[in-house]
């Protein structure tokens, strides 16, 4: 039997003890990391996707997924996803999902039969979440404008919101 070694010569002992902190805090970083995607996977898909806290689903059947406008599968047909196309989904009704990006509409999850044409993805990005509710709330904030300028009968209803400033303002570059 060799006995360990000591090692005394310059700070041997002390790089010794740093390297130990090092794989300790390493190890314990790994091991959060991991059950943080364990944790995301036995999770996967029992989130309830809302107007607040969009979920993405991404395309994996060949055919792609057709959108439409309404919860009923009889609907007129709105665009047709192609696969691997990621959609943002606000609203989970059976196998029924209501989207907001790339296009507003209703999208089936799985056939009749149980084939899966959408799945939520792993990793939930919130950029893209985010870009897809503001772009909703752009859409819908303009339709509520339009239901306005309608139901009031005039176009300056809305004037004084710095959005329709924005895309209403004209300069004038006369001397």
């Amino acid at each position: 039997r060799v006995p360990p070694r000591r090692l005394v010569c310059g700070g041997s002992m002390e790089n010794l003890t740093t390297s130990a902190v090092l794989k300790d805090k390493f190890a314990t970083i790994a091991t959060d990391f991991i059950q943080k995607v364990d944790h995301t996977v036995q999770n996967l898909g029992k989130t309830k996707p809302t107007e607040d806290a969009p979920v993405t689903y991404k395309v994996v059947h060949r055919g792609g997924a057709l959108v439409r406008s309404g919860f009923e599968t009889t609907s007129s047909q709105v665009h047709q996803l192609a696969e691997g196309e990621i959609a943002t989904v606000v609203e989970a009704a059976g196998r029924r999902v209501r989207i907001i990006a790339p296009v507003e509409g209703w999208v089936s999850t799985e056939t009749r039969d149980g084939v899966l044409i959408m799945r939520p993805t792993t990793l939930q990005r919130r950029s893209q979440q985010m870009e897809a509710f503001e772009h909703h709330f752009d859409n819908k904030f303009e339709r509520l404008k339009a239901q306005q300028r309608q139901s009031a009968g005039t176009a300056q209803l809305f004037d004084d919101d710095p959005r329709a400033m924005q895309k209403n303002q004209r300069r004038d570059y006369s001397p």
